[in-house]
Parts: structure tokens; C-alpha cells; sequence
């Protein structure tokens, strides 16, 4: 935690940055739906290039934010929807080919919590939760962050876009029901992105979310070709 203040200057002045922050992150799974994980921290940022991000990845920057890690994942992602807003005012620009609903996506959420709104929030996400234990087909990975005390923020992994539509907008009557007030009345800075994983490497809990979520999908579309 002593590192966060540096490692976030420094990465201001990586070459081709656009915006990036340290996170810290949350378990979505406990009774009261997330509470903070102190061991495990995300670096997210945003470049002009492929060249500059690659550049930074080879940083003492990341050698320093990794290097008493037990477990590091990386990934390297490329937008193709923004849903709405921009992340501390950066929007992405999009990628021209879309996303195939049968694609792997990582979801990544961003907003603040207006603070009589707090306990509101906690319980509906709560129940969101535990709708996605039991009914979200397809989640392969997710984590709540932060980057600071009123952030209330997910990262998730999904076997396909149509998985991730389906939970939000179809599947969860919880989802659904909160999606208008946490817009308009819960949350500020509200941001949305859908992002095609393009390279991957090392284990988060043990695996490769985006090669887990790639294989869930091909096994999906060879189910559906045996069993139309």
C-alpha cells in the first residue's frame, strides 16, 4: 500500500499513457456482497498503442507493482463497446470490428456512490450477487474494485457477450430493477466498457480466465453443433 501513490505517479508518465489507476479489489461472494481483499491489487491502464502499452509492461513500474506477488494475471484488451460514460474522462475508442455475441468479453464497470445512497446500494447488490451464484451462465471470473473509498466497481470475465447480456438484461430481475436508479439517482461518474481479450498470460485463482473462458465457449458451440 506504501507503493500506491508512487506507482501511480509513475505511470502517468509512461510513454503513450491515456489513463490508468492501482485498484484495490473486493470478494462479490460474502453475505453482504463484497467486502475487500487486501492481498490482491489491479493495475489498469490505457495507452495510445500497442508498442507503448508493451513498452510499459517491461517497466520497473510493473516489475515493482508484481514483484512480491505469489500470482500475477495479465491481459491485454481491446474495446469494442462503450456502454455509457467515461472512465475519469477517458472514453475508449472503439474497435471497428464488433464483438460476436459468441466471443469471450471482459465487462468492466465504473462509478461512485452518492453516500446516502450506500445502504440502498449494498443490499440490491447483495441481491444481484446472489443471482449470479445461482443463475449467470457463463461467468467465468469477476472482482470488485476501487480506486478510491466511493468507487463501486466490477471487472468480470464472461464465456461469451450473449452470457453477459442474457444475466444483465434478461436472467436477473435484480439487475434489471437497479440498473435505472443506480444510473440516476445512486451513482455518478458512470462507466460501462466491453473489451475482446487479445493476449493473456499467468493465473488468477489458479487459471487463465481469458483461455478458460475461450475454451468454455468452444465447448458451448460444439455442444450446440452435436445437440442443435
Amino acid at each position: 500500500m506504501t507503493r500506491i501513490s508512487r506507482i501511480n505517479k509513475e505511470i502517468r508518465q509512461a510513454p503513450g499513457f491515456l489513463e490508468g489507476r492501482v485498484f484495490g479489489t473486493g470478494d462479490l461472494k460474502p453475505p453482504i456482497g463484497g467486502a475487500p481483499v487486501f492481498r490482491r491489487w489491479a493495475l489498469l491502464v490505457a495507452f495510445r498503442s500497442d508498442e507503448e502499452m508493451k513498452e510499459f509492461q517491461q517497466s520497473r513500474t510493473v516489475d515493482e507493482f508484481t514483484d512480491r506477488a505469489r500470482e500475477v494475471w495479465r491481459a491485454s484488451l481491446v474495446p469494442t463497446r462503450v456502454g455509457r460514460g467515461t472512465w475519469r474522462g477517458w472514453r475508449p475508442e472503439v474497435d471497428p470490428v464488433p464483438h460476436d455475441d459468441t466471443e469471450p468479453v471482459l465487462s468492466l464497470t465504473y462509478s461512485h456512490i452518492r453516500t446516502p445512497y450506500v445502504p440502498a446500494f449494498l443490499w440490491n447488490n447483495k441481491r444481484v450477487v446472489d443471482q449470479q451464484r445461482t443463475t449467470a451462465d457463463g461467468l467465468i471470473a469477476q472482482l470488485g474494485i476501487a480506486d478510491d473509498l466511493t468507487a463501486t466497481s466490477t471487472l468480470s470475465v464472461w464465456r461469451s457477450q450473449a452470457d453477459l447480456v442474457d444475466f444483465a438484461y434478461r436472467r436477473s430481475p435484480a439487475h434489471k430493477a437497479v440498473i435505472k436508479p443506480s444510473l440516476t439517482k445512486w451513482q455518478t461518474q458512470n462507466f460501462s466498457a466491453r473489451f475482446r481479450m487479445t493476449e493473456s498470460s499467468g493465473t488468477w485463482d489458479g487459471r487463465d480466465p481469458a483461455v478458460a473462458a475461450r475454451l468454455a465457449a468452444e465447448e458451448l458451440a460444439r455442444l450446440r453443433t452435436t445437440h442443435p
